[in-house]
């Protein structure tokens, strides 16, 4: 760019400071043989030089208006094409992420469909016993909540929330409540701030935010040994409620921290757990919808924390 602009000005110059040398040999000639007067060549040569000054000035207006009009374009044509890059990255993270996801569908609908079909095959033989019934409703039950989350998944992307003013402590204790299993109970023990003043409502969706929190809360029963403690916090700061869940069970691998937050991800000591995969990613859907975040520490061993962040109502 700045090779071209070097070449239009010198083409410039070679046309133009020519033509003024010009006009001034002829003015000076037709002065000394017509006037011959000091004052006349004095004037003239203010006349040229003046001349000459306004053709530079010319040409150096004209050089800056075409730097300029080329920056531009190239500064242009630089956003285009980091725009154009920036969607073919994002597309190709979305359809990454679309493969990963059927990939882990299809291994969620694998094993309990072989199962079931196991149990079928022995059912046509007469060969079913009260093991294999129960193995099968487990199965059916794992596809039934799958398909459940699915759908509530589908439901937060395609609708909005009716939003009301919410009590947290009685939120807590209904997610309490329904995550309880009774053949692996588990204590929970819920602290909601009351001094100096009581945990402030939230606005949102009540029955959303039971779904979000009962899903962390069953997270942490299912992963605690019998015996084990859980421990539900909420307090508030003055502009957002922060509601912790902390266990102490075997805690998340480092190198899953950054999937778990993904459909359908399993962790590699999730394995003998019963679960989707769906439940983490439904509760970040619904904590942002709320415009509030979720956070997770663990260490391996000793357990987890998830903190939950929602905006308190005005």
């Amino acid at each position: 760019m700045a090779s071209r602009v070097r070449a239009r000005i010198g083409w410039m110059l070679a046309v133009c400071l020519p033509l003024a040398a010009g006009v001034i040999a002829a003015a000076l000639a037709g002065d000394w043989v017509l006037v011959g007067r000091f004052e006349a060549w004095v004037s003239t040569l203010a006349l040229v030089i003046g001349g000459v000054a306004s053709v530079v000035m010319l040409i150096t207006a004209a050089a800056v208006w075409w730097t300029a009009r080329t920056s531009a374009q190239v500064a242009a044509r630089a956003l285009e094409a980091a725009r154009q890059q920036a969607q073919h990255e994002a597309a190709e993270k979305e359809a990454e992420a679309r493969r990963r996801f059927l990939r882990r569908l299809d291994h969620e609908l694998k094993n309990p469909l072989a199962i079931m079909r196991l149990g079928i095959e022995n059912l046509q033989v007469g060969e079913l016993g009260g093991d294999s019934v129960e193995r099968l409703m487990e199965q059916t039950r794992r596809l039934s909540k799958l398909v459940e989350d699915l759908r509530r998944l589908a439901d937060l992307d395609a609708g909005g929330l009716e939003r009301e003013r919410v009590d947290l402590r009685l939120v807590l204790q209904e997610a309490i409540e329904l995550a309880y299993n009774e053949t692996s109970p588990r204590q929970v023990q819920l602290s909601v701030q009351e001094v100096p003043w009581a945990l402030s409502p939230v606005m949102g969706d009540r029955d959303l935010l039971a779904v979000a929190f009962r899903n962390l809360i069953d997270n942490a029963i299912k992963f605690t040994e019998l015996g084990s403690r859980i421990e539900v916090r909420a307090t508030e700061n003055g502009a957002f409620a922060q509601i912790e869940i902390a266990d102490s069970g075997r805690g998340i691998a480092p190198e899953d921290l950054p999937y778990i937050r993904e459909e359908l991800f399993r962790g590699r000591n999730a394995a003998n757990v019963a679960g989707s995969g769906l439940g983490l990613p439904l509760v970040e859907r619904i904590i942002a919808l709320h415009g509030g975040t979720l956070d997770v520490r663990s260490r391996i061993g000793m357990g987890t924390v998830f903190t939950v962040r929602l905006p308190l109502a005005g």
